[in-house]
């Protein structure tokens, strides 16, 4: 079971109030932030605390004691100034992990700067995602890793059907991590397991392996 913990969202936009009540939703306390009333009220009866306050202010986070957060998501839309005020005065509140959305690159450098544990590029990575998945219709899902390991969520074709999965990764250095077969998980199959009509298989490996064997598949 996964622990609660108490995450601060800076910026109640669309992107910014998808993941105060996402985080909600799967049973943590949510503290949002934003500077306009009508933002803080929509979400005032979702999330678990919303308040109007400006994160200009040097005062304001620390009155609102976000220091004893385990984590912040920095998501305000085009102040840019801002969110470089509100990422670096997170972290020297004491944030462990804080989360900050980019609007370009030189954005991106500064706020790894100050201090960002990950910088967020919400419409470039969704960019990417579609690209793929239009690239590989077969591909449900994926996920990056550090160094360039993925892990990729993909529906079996008619082709694969009655194959082992040793015939389907042939040689390539890629693991076969999850068989999905109906509502079970098969965790760690081995290369004598055969796919069967509507498996989905769920592969890790380095980037360019992956897409070796998706090409082929």
């Amino acid at each position: 079971m996964i622990e609660k913990q108490q995450f601060i969202v800076i910026g109640l936009g669309i992107f910014g109030a998808t993941i105060a009540r996402e985080l909600t939703r799967l049973g943590h306390e949510v503290l949002g932030i934003d500077s306009d009333e009508q933002r803080v009220d929509r979400l005032a009866d979702e999330i678990t605390h919303a308040v109007i306050a400006d994160v200009t202010d040097e005062n304001s986070l620390t009155e609102l004691n976000a220091g004893t957060y385990d984590a912040a998501v920095v998501a305000i839309g085009r102040n840019v100034e801002a969110t470089m005020l509100a990422t670096l005065q997170l972290r020297e509140l004491g944030v462990k992990k804080v989360w900050a959305k980019a609007l370009t690159n030189q954005h991106h450098r500064i706020l790894e700067r100050l201090g960002a544990n990950r910088v967020i590029a919400p419409e470039y990575e969704m960019g990417v995602r579609i690209s793929q998945e239009l690239n590989y219709p077969m591909v449900h899902d994926y996920l990056g890793l550090d160094d360039n390991y993925f892990i990729v969520d993909f529906h079996t074709t008619e082709d694969l059907v009655d194959k082992t999965i040793g015939e389907i990764i042939n040689g390539e250095p890629v693991e076969a991590l999850v068989v999905k077969r109906m509502k079970e998980a098969h965790p760690h199959p081995d290369h004598t397991w055969k796919i069967r009509k509507g498996d989905r298989l769920i592969l890790g490996g380095q980037l360019e392996d992956l897409r070796d064997l998706v090409d082929r598949l």
